[in-house]
């Protein structure tokens, strides 16, 4: 669907839990593999390389970090499902028997709501300053570095029905990346899925690639609900 303000920063990031091999997971190992071009392989930006952890960015198609507990994959260039047809081929091809028990699909987004005044007003819809009595009363200000208000959100549906185990989980926050500080939302929606030990990384790449556009979508939604309240 079509997101009806246009994110000035948005990407999605797909997130394992299991056991990994951080230090085979290099730029030329990929290459070898199929996974990426020699070329890319090349000019890839490498932080680290190690037995604890590897981090580089294959510009500007996606960043990979990999910990001994946590591989995730990250990119803000269309087409998304790139990183989970490139994740479904690392272990469902290359390294099926990685022992694998989370997956989650993140969705982000930066969005401009045009003013201040105007983010606070739907800051106060989602999280009301009455409640908070006179100290709530302190969040106004005329002086834009001076106002408080709503910093963070956590709002959590574990009733998602199409999967063994799970949530879907949403957060909301001032961003700080768009906007000078003061006329941006940030979002970020956890579609989260657990599966047993026995589960196997080929059949959870499975889950990915048929979930993969419909959690996208699923995200958007949650996403243009709060983009809807701007007046």
């Amino acid at each position: 669907m079509a997101l009806r303000i246009e994110p000035e920063i948005g990407g999605v990031t797909i997130v394992l839990r299991g056991a990994f091999n951080p230090s085979i997971f290099q730029p030329f190992w990929m290459a070898r593999q199929g996974l990426i071009s020699d070329e890319e392989a090349g000019n890839a930006k490498v932080s680290v390389i190690h037995s604890e952890i590897s981090h580089f960015a294959i510009e500007p198609s996606f960043i990979l970090q990999v910990q001994v507990d946590r591989f995730t994959i990250t990119t803000a260039t269309a087409p998304l499902v790139r990183v989970s047809d490139l994740c479904t081929r690392i272990f469902g091809e290359v390294l099926p028997h990685t022992p694998i028990s989370q997956l989650g699909i993140n969705r982000t987004v930066h969005f401009s709501v045009g003013t201040a005044d105007e983010r606070d007003r739907i800051g106060r819809l989602i999280a009301p300053q009455d409640p908070w009595g006179d100290w709530g009363k302190g969040f106004a200000s005329d002086d834009l570095a001076a106002r408080g208000g709503l910093q963070s959100m956590t709002m959590i549906n574990k009733k998602a029905g199409d999967r063994e185990a799970g949530w879907i989980q949403a957060r909301i926050e001032p961003s700080q990346s768009i906007g000078k500080g003061v006329t941006g939302i940030f979002m970020e929606i956890n579609d989260h899925y657990q599966f047993k030990e026995t589960a196997g990384a080929v059949a959870i790449m499975k889950v990915l690639q048929e979930r993969f556009d419909a959690s996208i979508a699923g995200s958007d939604n949650i996403i243009d609900q709060i983009m809807s309240l701007k007046s």
